[in-house]
Formats: structure tokens, sequence, C-alpha cells
């Protein structure tokens, strides 16, 4: 069994879509319950923890969004995440020094103790070197979306002319290029992609858009990729990445 490790709730039922697609084998874990999450060590040291003491697991991967942060500074965390998941759960193999990842989308062996061995890999979600999940649904999205480039353009024309400050994440300002982004998907979801009467809880949540299922367990259209084109050449590096967990 293989186990995928990435951000939060719509990380994860976007990346079950594509993984499907390679294997069967694979099981997405979040690091985070919420449905938008900022990017948290120690649940990340926790969850890689988990992965690494589940029984029959043979590789991990771990999927973050690059954000405004760069492949090297990512790598950081994540070996040291890998490290305080380790040596927390005293599975350090017995004279043995614990490895570094030093590249994306290359399996690095992890020694454990009892004589285990288990792969991890890392990949970070971007377009052109940053970004996120949104940033890769909006760019292949499959529909116009008039609503919801009217939301962005419009709103930041609007709230600027008002003194208002739009910033890149982790700048002072009054709301980031990451909250407005993740609005343009959510109406691009709700009022692009769905006539008046179809918009309600169960036709935009996106467990039921990606499974057909929604998080309640009423059953949906699974119209994932009809609203986004999955096969969007964006999408190789990301592709390329799964297919090693096949």
């Amino acid at each position: 069994m293989n186990i995928l490790i990435v951000e939060s709730q719509n990380d994860q039922y976007f990346i079950e879509a594509l993984a499907q697609k390679v294997s069967q084998e694979n099981r997405v874990c979040r690091i985070d319950e919420f449905k938008h999450s900022s990017l948290d060590s120690r649940k990340l040291t926790i969850e890689i923890g988990a992965a690494l003491t589940t029984r029959g697991v043979q590789k991990v991967g771990i999927i973050l969004d690059i954000d405004a942060s760069n492949e090297t500074e990512r790598l950081t965390l994540v070996n040291e995440c890998i490290y305080k998941a380790i040596v927390n759960n005293g599975l350090e193999a017995e004279n043995s020094q614990i490895p570094s990842i030093t590249t994306i989308k290359q399996l690095t062996p992890f020694p454990l103790n009892n004589d285990i061995t288990i792969q991890i890999a890392c990949y970070f979600t971007n377009v052109d070197g940053q970004g996120e999940l949104e940033t890769i649904l909006k760019a292949i999205k499959s529909k116009e979306s008039p609503f919801a480039d009217c939301l962005y353009q419009g709103w930041k024309t609007c709230f600027e002319s008002k003194g208002k400050r739009l910033v890149q994440r982790g700048q002072q300002g009054d709301i980031t290029d990451k909250e407005l982004l993740k609005l343009w998907v959510e109406f691009y979801k709700r009022f692009d992609t769905l006539s008046k009467g179809k918009r309600n809880h169960k036709t935009t949540d996106w467990k039921g858009i990606w499974t057909g299922k929604t998080q309640r367990d009423e059953l949906v259209e699974a119209r994932g990729e009809t609203i986004f084109d999955i096969d969007n050449s964006i999408l190789d590096d990301l592709r390329s990445f799964l297919i090693l967990f096949d």
C-alpha cells in the first residue's frame, strides 16, 4: 500500500481523482481537516509519522503547495518533518543515519527499525514555479468563467480604488492573492458551471464534485472531469510524480 499526504480537503479529492488513474493502491491522507488550511509543520510531522507506522506501507508521497516559497525551502521543511517523525516514533534504524530527500519526483529509501525500508518522495504543487492547487484549477478550467473572472477583476479593482491592498501571502496588507484566488475557484464551481436552479450544497461539495458522493454521503453527479481538464499538459509534472506510486 502507498500513502499520499496532502494539505487539505480540496487537495485530497483532486489528488485522489488523479492517483486513481495510476493505481488503486494509493490512499490519500490530508494534514488538516479544514477545506482551506495553512501548512503546519507539526501536523505534517504527525501525518508522516502515522504513514510510516501504518502496517504494509511501502511508499509515502508528500504533496505540498509551493505557494510563494521555493523548492529548496520546501525540501528543508519536508526533511525536518521526516526526521522528527522517525525520531518521535522510535523508528530510527540502529547504526543508520537518517537520509534526506534531495530532489522532487524521486523515491528515497528510508531504512527504519525492524528491517523495514519505506520509500518517500515529495512534490510541490505549482504553475510556473509558484502557486497552489487553486492556481492549477484556474489554469485547467474547461468552461467559460465570466462570473469568477468578474468577481476577481471587478472586486480587485473596487477594493483597490478604496485604498485596500492586495498582497502576497505573508506580506502586510488587507487581502492576499491566495485568498482572492480561492474565491475565484469557489465562484467558478458554483456560478459558472451550474445553472441557477442547481446551485446548492450538494452540487458544490468538493468531495461530491470529484467522487460523486458528498461529505454527507449524498449521491451527486461527479463532474470534476467535466469542469476541469485533467488531461491538461500543466498536470504532466504532477502525473509523472504519481506514476512513482503505480
